[in-house]
């Protein structure tokens, strides 16, 4: 493990400042402009640091840092006539490394929700694919998503899509259709489109250890077909094979799936997830057709209520199952102080991540996150 600059990462994060997400209940409301009945303007911002080793492949190296995770201000507001909207932008928004910090539309699009069973969204949001991908960023109990979600998902795409709930909100679906480009492409890149869905349910709620408990369940999934679509390098994907680096340019068919489950019971919940993929390249490379897959377990437990909180998560993913050896396995444990909640947090996980061939590797990872 290379050297860890631990107290002057934590000394950075206690001097940070920042703003939060509308989704969180600290909001500040102005006045509309147009004849909407509400305006709501929010934000967030989660000041980051990490050491250590390089971890999984969504690191570009092991170097100590600083960096803004996310820096967003975003507004929403809702009409009389049963539509609402939401926009909002991201000033960072990048793990990677990066040279220039610039502005990019997260979410845009309009709701119209007349009847609670039967919502009608268009414009860019998240897809209904993968329970951890669509969790809100500043609701997640450790400081990344796990591998496999970020590798798997389709993430925020341009398209619409019907959802709602039933059964006095014991069953959720939502279903729609989309580009397939991903966020911030306006185009398709071959006329088709990309059509995902997913239903959940909670079967249960009732009372365990002492305290209010739940249990929900959900199944998703998806089907695409690209012409060009970048997509990770990992996936040993490549449209110029006359060159030696594999760009990741996908174009052929893809299937996937996922099931999770979650358990809620007072102070402790558990969370399971599986995802799996199958590409079929219309370039044969790196095959005719193979598969990637991955899932996670985890577990919390708010050692002081609402205050101090535990977190262990383990994970894996596989990006090519014809491969023996090259999955990436984490283990992960976290501690989370909420000063106030999801509006003003602090957190700090260690990752002992074993990737193939790489070997074993240690990565701590901080942030401050705030809101308004």
């Amino acid at each position: 493990m290379t050297g860890f600059a631990g107290p002057a990462l934590f000394l950075g994060l206690w001097l940070a400042a920042g703003v939060a997400e509308a989704q969180t209940e600290v909001e500040a409301v102005v006045k509309p402009a147009g004849k909407e009945v509400t305006l709501t303007l929010g934000g967030l911002l989660q000041v980051q640091g990490e050491g250590g080793d390089r971890g999984d492949a969504r690191w570009a190296n092991g170097n100590d840092r600083f960096y803004l995770r996310r820096a967003r201000l975003n507004a929403t507001g809702r009409f009389l006539e049963d539509f609402d909207f939401r926009l909002e932008m991201d000033l960072a928004g990048s793990l990677s490394n990066t040279t220039g910090l610039r502005a990019q539309l997260t979410d845009g699009y309009i709701n119209w929700n007349r009847y609670g069973a039967a919502n009608v969204r268009a414009g860019q949001f998240k897809t209904p694919f993968g329970f951890e991908q669509l969790y809100a960023d500043p609701r997640l109990l450790t400081i990344e998503r796990s591998l496999v979600n970020d590798r798997l998902t389709l993430g925020r795409q341009l398209g619409v899509q019907l959802g709602g709930d039933l059964l006095d909100k014991r069953l959720f679906y939502a279903a729609g259709a989309f580009n397939g480009n991903g966020a911030n492409n306006n185009f398709n890149d071959n006329g088709k489109l990309d059509g995902v869905g997913r239903v959940g349910a909670i079967p249960w709620r009732g009372r365990l250890g002492g305290g209010p408990a739940s249990w929900s369940v959900g199944a998703d999934g998806f089907t695409a077909e690209d012409a060009a679509v970048t997509l990770t390098p990992d996936l040993g994907l490549d449209s110029t094979p006359a060159t030696p680096d594999r760009d990741g340019i996908f174009a052929g068919k893809r299937r996937g799936f996922g099931v999770d489950t979650q358990l809620a019971a007072g102070r402790f919940e558990l969370w399971a997830e599986y995802l799996r993929t199958r590409f079929e390249p219309a370039n044969a490379i790196p095959k005719a057709a193979f598969q990637a897959g991955g899932g996670y377990v985890q577990a919390s437990f708010y050692v002081i209520p609402k205050k101090l909180q535990v977190v262990v998560k383990q994970e894996t993913f596989d990006p090519r199952d014809d491969v023996k050896k090259d999955q990436t396995d984490t283990s992960t444990l976290g501690v989370n102080y909420y000063f106030k909640g999801h509006d003003l947090k602090l957190m700090l996980d260690y990752l002992r991540v074993k990737a193939r061939p790489a070997g074993s590797q240690d990565k701590v990872l901080a942030r401050l996150q705030a809101g308004f």
